[in-house]
C-alpha cells in the first residue's frame, strides 16, 4: 500500500470529493484499449444499504485500486481486491469511532445483520470483519495524505 499505491490514490480521490460534493454525476470508467494483459476481478461492493457485485476489467494501466476510487469504492487489498467499501461508509464509521471506542468486530457483525434483513448477504465463510477493518485502516492513511497534500 504504502510507497506506490496509496500516494496513487490522491488525485483520484481528490477528484472524486469534488465531484460529489458539487453534485455532477462520477462518471462510469472508460474500458481500457491497451494492448497489456487484462483479467477480470469479481469484487463485492459494500454500500450503506445494500451490496453490489461487480466484474472489474483490470490491466497494469487501469489498477482495480485507481478504478474502484474514482467510483466511490476504497478497496481491502492494493492489487486483487475482493471487497470494496464505499467511501461514505468509511466516513460515516471513521466519525463514530471518534466518538466511541473501534471495534471492527462489532461494526461488522451490525452490518452483515442489517444487510441480511435487506435481502443482501454475503457468502458463508466471508470474512467480512478482516477486510472491513483492513479497508478502514488504509482508508483513514489515504485520507491524511489527501490533507497534508491540500496543506502544501
Amino acid at each position: 500500500w504504502g510507497d506506490d499505491v496509496l500516494p496513487s490514490l490522491i488525485c483520484p480521490f481528490m477528484r472524486f470529493q469534488r465531484e460529489w460534493n458539487t453534485g455532477a454525476r462520477v462518471d462510469s470508467i472508460e474500458p481500457c484499449m491497451c494492448s497489456q494483459h487484462h483479467h477480470i476481478l469479481k469484487i463485492v461492493c459494500v454500500h450503506m444499504e445494500y451490496l453490489e457485485d461487480i466484474d472489474l476489467v483490470v490491466c497494469s494501466c487501469h489498477p482495480a485500486a485507481i478504478q474502484l476510487v474514482s467510483q466511490g469504492l476504497f478497496p481491502c487489498s492494493p492489487l486483487a481486491p475482493t471487497l470494496a467499501v464505499s467511501m461514505d461508509m468509511l466516513e460515516f464509521v471513521s466519525d463514530l469511532f471518534v466518538n466511541m471506542a473501534p471495534n471492527e468486530r462489532a461494526w461488522a457483525a451490525t452490518l452483515m445483520k442489517y444487510l441480511k434483513a435487506h435481502g443482501h448477504e454475503f457468502a458463508t465463510g466471508d470474512s467480512l470483519r478482516q477486510r472491513f477493518a483492513n479497508t478502514l485502516a488504509h482508508y483513514q492513511v489515504l485520507v491524511r495524505l489527501v490533507k497534508a497534500e491540500m496543506t502544501k
